[in-house]
């Protein structure tokens, strides 16, 4: 399939106008009936969960300013070693690559 600029504009412009649409049919008025009640917010249901969430975030600080310390004084000391190929695994498997390797 040959690709000409005016392809892709006349694509760019089908897509635009949908676009629009959408838009314009997403802004019309809709009318509401008198009978229905006003919106409702209900925060007592998620309120405990919130609470257990920061709760959880708070104790994960912690653990997460020990681990940075560490690291820094091992640094510091000329003691921190990585390994590169471990780094590189992990990111490979963080974007769904398996790897070989394994954890070495």
């Amino acid at each position: 399939m040959k690709v000409t600029n005016s392809t892709v504009n006349n694509d760019i412009a089908n897509l635009r106008n949908e676009a629009l649409e959408k838009k314009a049919a997403a802004e019309m008025p809709v009318e509401k009936a008198v009978s229905q009640p006003s919106d409702r917010v209900e925060l007592s249901v998620n309120r405990a969960k919130i609470d257990r969430l920061t709760s959880t975030l708070a104790t994960m600080e912690s653990m997460n300013t020990e681990k940075i310390e560490s690291i820094k004084s091992q640094i510091a000391d000329g003691t921190y070693n990585i390994s590169g190929r471990a780094v590189a695994e992990k990111m490979l498997r963080s974007v769904g690559i398996e790897t070989a390797g394994g954890d070495e």
